[in-house]
């Protein structure tokens, strides 16, 4: 492993007497305290500093191994977080090594580049081109994004409405590469240090406005209610079938008491409970007599059995309204990898219901941004959720979905077994929440606004993707 010898640099860190396995070495751990589960948000801003730091200073195909290996740590130990009964352990190389991969190559492309005019703007447009490709075509979805290391800062997040969360990365990174460049190179210069310090405080002044503005004047509501089962169906072997049938049972009649307290819309979980094409019909007429009956609209999710060998089902939702018509039925158009559900490809629909344009997805499908940016097109303003998730993502899970509302400016009712049910409105704020890991009656009733919001993102998509890609082959292919 080689290492360059920095000429000119009068950074008070005396960098060239630390040695570069330390860098890789804090890398690791600022990666694992940015991401996921347990984390530190601000830690997201200088988390890639470490590694980038190593890469300026050393050179060679040993060093660049070496880096490799040390991402590749990075992402096990990051995916390790979330890993809790009953998702084995195979499940973290499943994960890291592809998002490793997939963002090798912009740290490569940086340190090739480094010297470059504009080498601080090439890191961050290489990472949000390439998560852009992992959350739109690969069934990795948007997870490891660097813009879900804020989940919690709610004012940061406004700045979602605007760029998505390609914008959002894109100042992560930027700021990564800002941190990187004072601390090797004393750099100070406009593009590194003033303009995204700009950036930054109109983001925070921004996210403050939008956010509390949005609390000044009332809104129209729709009561909805989320509703939990009892059913612990993950495979096979399948729940016993009076055990199942009591779990239905249970379902109907806590949908009867939501509807007693004013909701107008009732929605389950995800894998509520499992159904088999011979008793299919008998079960759905009771939905659409309870609909009917209480004069409530049922976002009907359960498992329809197909085959036990193979292990195949359909994921689906049917959407009652409160005639007790089945006007939609919907199946999971993102299976979580591994899940043997047959894949829905029907385009989105949203339907009118109390005054509301009500749609619908399933768990894993809203940590895909272009389903909501569907939703967006045609108009959503109130979005169901039905999900299931485990305890090691929850309730990341959870805020996660709330970047698609302040995306599109949609309120969320995500509906959630094995974790934490919430009422998402525009702004990301949880208006109401349950955990199913808590004693209660696996009754939500909440009340969300009943039109969504315009926002900037909703109206020019991701232009900063589109921007970025363009950028990066100008510096390639034009200038060099």
């Amino acid at each position: 492993m080689k290492r360059l010898k920095l000429k000119g640099y009068s950074s008070k860190i005396d960098i060239k007497n630390i040695k570069p396995l330390w860098f890789l070495l804090i890398g690791i751990i600022t990666m694992a305290l940015s991401h996921l589960t347990f984390n530190i948000d601000i830690v997201g801003w200088v988390s890639m500093v470490p590694f980038l730091i190593y890469l300026s200073i050393t050179r060679g195909w040993k060093s660049r191994l070496l880096f490799v290996l040390a991402l590749i740590v990075a992402w096990s130990i990051i995916v390790l977080k979330i890993i809790t009964p009953p998702i084995p352990y195979m499940l973290i190389f499943l994960y890291s090594i592809p998002i490793s991969l997939i963002h090798l190559p912009a740290y490569l492309i940086w340190a090739k580049y480094k010297d470059h005019r504009f080498s601080v703007l090439i890191f961050p447009a290489m990472m949000v081109i390439l998560e852009w490709v992992q959350y739109t075509f690969t069934p990795l979805a948007s997870w490891g994004v660097a813009a879900y290391t804020q989940a919690k800062s709610i004012y940061i997040l406004q700045f979602l409405s605007i760029f998505g969360i390609a914008g959002l990365s894109f100042l992560i990174y930027w700021v990564n590469l800002s941190v990187t460049n004072i601390l090797l190179k004393n750099e100070r210069s406009f593009i590194t240090f003033k303009l995204p310090v700009v950036i930054l405080c109109f983001v925070l002044l921004f996210g403050a406005l939008r956010f509390e503005i949005s609390k000044s004047t009332g809104v129209d509501t729709i009561t909805l209610a989320a509703v939990g089962t009892d059913s612990e169906i993950g495979g096979l072997p399948l729940p016993a079938g009076n055990k199942n049938e009591n779990d239905i049972e249970a379902i109907l009649n806590r949908s009867k008491i939501a509807s007693d307290f004013g909701a107008k819309i009732v929605i389950w979980t995800e894998a509520a409970f499992y159904l088999e094409p011979a008793n299919e019909k008998y079960w759905i007429d009771s939905f659409q007599k309870l609909a009917n009956t209480s004069n409530v609209t049922l976002v009907a999710s359960y498992i329809l059995l197909l085959s036990e060998s193979p292990f195949t089902y359909e994921n689906r939702y049917l959407l009652i309204d409160s005639k007790g018509d089945i006007i939609h039925s919907y199946l999971k158009h993102q299976p979580v990898p591994g899940e043997p559900a047959i894949k829905g490809t029907d385009p989105l629909q949203i339907f009118e219901v109390e005054g509301t344009n009500l749609g619908g997805v399933i768990c894993y499908d809203y940590d895909f941004p272009y389903l909501a940016k569907e939703y967006g097109n045609i108009k959503a303003d109130i979005v169901a959720v039905p999900s299931s998730d485990w305890r090691g993502i929850d309730p990341l899970h959870t805020r996660m979905a709330a970047f698609r509302a302040i995306e599109q400016g949609q309120s969320l009712l995500r509906s959630t077994r094995f974790g934490l049910s919430a009422a998402i409105n525009p702004y990301g704020e949880m208006l109401s929440q349950m955990s199913s890991f808590d004693s209660n009656n696996k009754i939500m009733i909440s009340q969300l606004p009943l039109k969504g919001t315009t926002t900037v993102y909703s109206l020019i998509g991701d232009i900063i993707v589109y921007l970025s890609i363009a950028f990066i082959l100008f510096i390639l292919f034009v200038r060099k």
